[in-house]
């Protein structure tokens, strides 16, 4: 009996030892077929699977795997005959450099069908998919993730995992036979606790990625071959847990003149709904920061009205929160004439808040013009289009939920100078100058702006300089001003406006002319300019309700005389009807030289001008009025050019001081200067104020 024992037990160990001999020689082979048969159950034995090399250890649950591929040829082949009647819509490729796993429990892998292990080392893997279906976009859908991991898997009955490791991965997404149009680069993630088993779905799957994963990207590109856009991404972190995603730099590329329209670094996307990003590509988020870059944005006309709009390739929609923008340069090209040099806004930042979902095609004007919002940029400047002058526009600052907007200055800049420009006349032209400072709107319905081109504000304010140059040795313009009246001038504005009063302080306003006869200039100017405006308006219920813009006015004239001025301008006139009421302060007679020398060819010798008012009446054709000068000792003198050499008419000059009353009030009377004049069309309003004045003055002293 004892020896039956012996045999019994040599034989048990002689099988185990067999047994042991057996598996140590022929467990990768086991391992490869079990593996193999794995896969031919997932993909109807489409897709084969096979590595160059593995080590097993069974004791310590160890095994690595190098260059493991995963592919189908027969699917391959049928894409590049075109035969695709039959192939399945998308077809994946693997290449695994090292698969390794610790902690494997082999045992139940060859028995149960099912993965259990410690840790998935997934090295230097290549994933490419391919997408045979006639889709004009290209999207990796449910269906297509679930399918390469039921591939991967072999549609094992678990899978468990305490951590996976990718390093290095690049996964590629194609369509048919052309070259990847997605490519990223460089792809390291861990996943922890990972646990799928037969319930498993698409969504049982993504919530792993939904909230553990942690992934970062080297780079990432995305090419729109319809559109010609070129998107990259470089220095992506994905942080589920931490619900955020940083970008070191973004860009997209224009590939039809190969210039980036988007370049930001270092960008967040913070408190991101983890779901709808990965599930259906839609950003949802709290916020969005970057440092800034470059952006690029196109100006096209629907319907007569100019848009701005965002192209938005990537997601399906993005809704975020808050938004801040670090400086930035900001192009805006003319959709319509792409060879035309963009409009660039350099400096420019931006913070926005109660944003609203942003679709592809989106007007962002119609973004921003539903939330609250404030920008500031350097400004921008551009030359019109008949090449005289440049438009520059300074730093400005535009606050959406103060309703504020204010702009350092504003230019219109000369690029030739007075002689050049009189060069290029045919007729009389004025030359302007203009610059005005300190420009700030409160009370402003920046919405409405936005949304429906209007401008509207309670406050407008500026400090304006101008320098107007005329020269009359030119011809004289004939074609009519009628109709061009400040006040008709507003009506045609083709934006509707609507300030409620706008201030001026501490202008300078220089008119210079160079005069027929004396060929020489002089320089009629107003210091310290302080002008207030109320109901600018051309929007006809605006007019309906006040008809009257009104105008008051304050200045040093020529730095020697107080001027006051009250104008009312009625905004529904059929005929340019207008009225105005002023006073000149006290100066000496003598100080107008510099300005009659030259454009009245005359001179005063002596004399003070006390004061002088008028009331004045116009139309389009005509102004009428009264007007008192308060003088004494008035001395005149005509002139005449002798060979550019201005000399005293003499005979002229006697003549014209025997009928020039030396004194107003004289013998207890107060003479009232009579301001007819008829207007000389082709010239201006303030020409017809200024002759205007001027016979008052006349008709004052005889």
């Amino acid at each position: 009996m004892k020896n039956l024992y012996k045999y019994f037990i040599v034989a048990v160990l002689a099988i185990a030892a067999g047994g042991f001999l057996w598996w140590k020689f022929n467990k990768k082979a086991v391992v490869r077929n079990e593996i193999e048969k794995a896969v031919a159950r997932g993909t109807d034995s489409t897709y084969y699977i096979k590595y160059d090399s593995s080590h097993i250890d069974e004791t310590g649950g160890n095994a690595v795997f190098y260059n493991m591929v995963l592919q189908s040829d027969s699917l391959q082949e049928k894409l590049y005959t075109d035969d695709t009647s039959d192939i399945a819509k998308t077809i994946i490729n693997v290449h695994i450099e090292k698969l390794a796993i610790t902690g494997a429990n082999i045992p139940s892998f060859l028995r149960k069908n099912k993965v259990e292990a410690d840790l998935i080392e997934i090295v230097r893997p290549v994933i490419t998919l391919i997408n045979t279906g006639k889709e004009e976009e290209v999207k990796f859908t449910a269906e297509d993730t679930l399918a390469l991991y039921e591939k991967i898997t072999g549609k094992f009955n678990s899978i468990q995992a305490k951590e996976i490791r990718i390093t290095d991965g690049t996964i590629a997404f194609a369509r048919g036979k052309k070259s990847p149009h997605t490519t990223l680069q460089g792809v390291n993630a861990t996943l922890k606790n990972l646990k799928i088993d037969s319930t498993r779905n698409y969504n049982n799957l993504l919530s792993y990625f939904i909230k553990d994963v942690v992934a970062t990207v080297s780079t990432a590109n995305v090419k729109n071959e319809k559109g010609q856009r070129l998107l990259r991404f470089e220095g992506v972190e994905y942080n589920a847990p931490g619900r955020f995603v940083k970008v070191n730099k973004f860009s997209q590329t224009d590939l039809t003149n190969n210039e980036d329209l988007i370049s930001l670094s270092n960008s967040r996307v913070s408190g991101i709904s983890t779901d709808a990003f990965i599930k259906n590509r839609q950003l949802k988020a709290d916020s969005l920061t970057t440092a800034g870059g470059i952006l690029g944005f196109y100006r096209s006309k629907k319907d007569k009205t100019e848009s701005i709009d965002i192209d938005n390739e990537f997601f399906d929609k993005a809704l975020i929160k808050n938004i801040r923008v670090g400086p930035t340069t900001v192009s805006l090209y003319d959709k319509a004439n792409k060879n035309t040099a963009p409009q660039v806004l350099r400096n420019v930042k931006f913070n926005a808040s109660g944003i609203s979902g942003v679709y592809s095609g989106t007007d962002i004007l119609q973004l921003i013009g539903n939330s609250k919002w404030d920008l500031s940029a350097d400004g921008f400047s551009f030359i019109t289009g008949d090449k005289l002058y440049k438009i520059d526009i300074g730093p400005f600052i535009l606050n959406k939920a103060l309703s504020a907007i204010s702009v350092k200055y504003a230019a219109v800049i000369p690029l030739l100078s007075e002689e050049a420009f009189v060069r290029t006349l045919k007729v009389q032209k004025d030359r302007f100058d203009l610059r005005l400072n300190d420009i700030r709107f409160t009370g402003a319905d920046v919405e409405r702006f936005i949304n429906n081109k209007k401008i509207i504000a309670e406050q407008a304010s500026f400090q304006p300089v101008f320098r107007i140059f005329n020269d009359r040795t030119v011809p004289p313009a004939t074609a009519s001003k009628v109709g061009e009246y400040p006040h008709q001038l507003l009506k045609k504005f083709k934006t509707e406006l609507y300030l409620k009063t706008v201030s001026i302080t501490n202008g300078n306003i220089h008119y210079v002319e160079r005069g027929a006869l004396s060929k020489q200039t002089g320089n009629v100017y107003f210091n310290n300019v302080n002008m207030v405006i109320s109901n600018v308006t051309n929007i006809p219920d605006y007019i309906q309700k006040n008809n009257s813009m009104n105008v008051s006015l304050t200045a040093k004239f020529l730095d020697m005389a107080d001027i006051s001025s009250v104008w009312n301008l009625p905004l529904d006139t059929q005929n340019g009807t207008f009225s105005m009421s002023g006073k000149v302060g006290a100066f000496d007679g003598t100080n107008l030289n510099p300005v009659i020398e030259p454009l009245g060819m005359g001179s005063v010798i002596g004399g003070r001008i006390n004061s002088y008012t008028f009331n004045m009446r116009g139309t389009d054709l005509n102004a009428t009025g009264e007007a008192v000068m308060l003088y004494e000792g008035l001395k005149i003198k005509l002139l005449k050019n002798s060979g550019n050499i201005i000399e005293k008419k003499g005979v002229t000059s006697l003549v014209a001081n025997l009928f020039i009353k030396d004194k107003n009030p004289s013998g207890g009377k107060t003479r009232k200067g009579n301001m007819a004049f008829q207007r000389v069309i082709p010239k201006s309003f303030f020409n017809l104020v200024w002759k205007s004045i001027f016979a008052g003055a006349q008709t004052s002293i005889k």
